[in-house]
């Protein structure tokens, strides 16, 4: 009998990163062969999810159209408890800690084992209070912690003080395949994410400013949506850049936005590994990003194919811009050696590491096929 692995996730019909990481995770552990997979959700809020699943993998939805949040968690507590004892999960994934404030008793009630799957950084609060107290609860009652960076694993290990293992497992660049041709690169320095605070789009436009005299020729691609959007759009007109900064939305085809740039910028003030920085790198995409906590200073080789800037120092950043919208030569160099250091975020390296932290933890515990 395969053991049984259930991943749990808000809303797997979300297209964010997480979503995504959890579509990879899914079908790379049902095509090993050696566990039976399922995807939990606590609801769906779309007809259709936006990244797909193999025919193997489960999918269950705990959502029944329940009224309040007050009433929902709950009422979902409840459902995964008696999905986890139906179905004798082997060991159960939460697609972010914030999570396991259901997981953790239903991990305990039904005798599955618990992975915690950080996808911000143990500092992060993300608007709530809730955040830390779970963070302790994971460091004091999960089987095992995964986070995406060695920064992350540090401040674990020091903050959170955790009587699990922590383990670092990296998030695939080559999600997205390699158009083959490439298409000519349009000049175009590309951000992608959602239209939130966190992401600092508005930089992006700020930046757009101090370069656009000194480059008339280039535009400034924000891919997204999100309640920012008419903040950002008012900030676009005001700095009168309508024809120099495009907010089209999302992409339907985010390989084709990545193979058509030339430059990718992130403005984060916070990410666990943001996931479009990883992609932009597979695509060879030379990458400006501010050195923020998490992430860019272990995908980025300074100097070498992308720069690290002062968090929140626009100026720097547009300064480093200048230097590859300027130089020919310097993006084609950078855009040669992105791949360097690319070997760590391979698919198939991650997905062994996944499949031995799993087999160990599943070692003798037979699920149910």
């Amino acid at each position: 009998m395969k053991p049984k692995i259930a991943l749990l996730i808000g809303d797997r019909t979300k297209g964010g990163g997480t979503e995504r990481m959890c579509a990879f995770l899914a079908n790379a552990l049902a095509r090993s062969g050696r566990f039976a997979v399922s995807v939990v959700s606590l609801q769906e809020s779309q007809p259709r999810p936006a990244f797909g699943l193999e025919k193997k993998v489960r999918t269950f939805c705990l959502s029944h159209g329940d009224g309040s949040r007050r009433a929902f968690l709950p009422a979902a507590l409840l459902r995964l408890l008696r999905l986890c004892r139906r179905e004798r999960f082997s060991v159960l994934i939460d697609v972010d800690v914030v999570l396991d404030v259901l997981s953790l008793p239903c991990a305990r009630l039904s005798g599955a084992k618990l992975v915690s799957w950080e996808h911000f950084y143990f500092g992060e609060r993300l608007g709530t209070p809730l955040r830390p107290l779970i963070h302790r609860l994971t460091c004091r009652f999960s089987d095992h912690i995964v986070v995406l960076t060695e920064a992350d694993r540090a401040l674990y290990l020091k903050e959170g003080k955790p009587r699990c293992p922590v383990t670092m497992i990296r998030n695939p660049a080559d999600f997205l395949p390699l158009p083959d041709p490439m298409p000519p690169r349009e000049k175009v320095v590309l951000a992608c994410g959602g239209l939130v605070p966190r992401k600092r789009m508005e930089h992006v436009i700020e930046i757009a400013a101090l370069l656009h005299d000194r480059f008339p020729d280039w535009r400034f691609r924000i891919l997204g949506e999100g309640p920012e959007r008419p903040r950002l759009e008012a900030l676009v007109r005001e700095r009168g850049l309508s024809g120099t900064v495009e907010l089209p939305g999302f992409a339907g085809d985010m390989a084709a936005a990545y193979a058509g740039a030339s430059l990718f910028l992130l403005t984060s003030s916070s990410e666990g590994i943001a996931m479009v920085l990883l992609e932009s790198k597979y695509f060879r995409l030379p990458l400006v990003s501010y050195d923020i906590l998490c992430g860019p200073n272990e995908v980025i080789l300074d100097g070498v194919n992308g720069f690290l800037v002062s968090p929140g120092n626009t100026e720097e950043a547009a300064e480093k811009l200048a230097l590859l919208m300027g130089d020919d030569d310097l993006r084609r160099r950078f855009s040669a050696h992105a791949w360097d250091n690319l070997e760590p975020f391979r698919s198939a390296a991650i997905a062994r590491q996944w499949e031995d932290l799993l087999s160990g933890l599943t070692a003798g515990k037979e699920g149910q096929a």
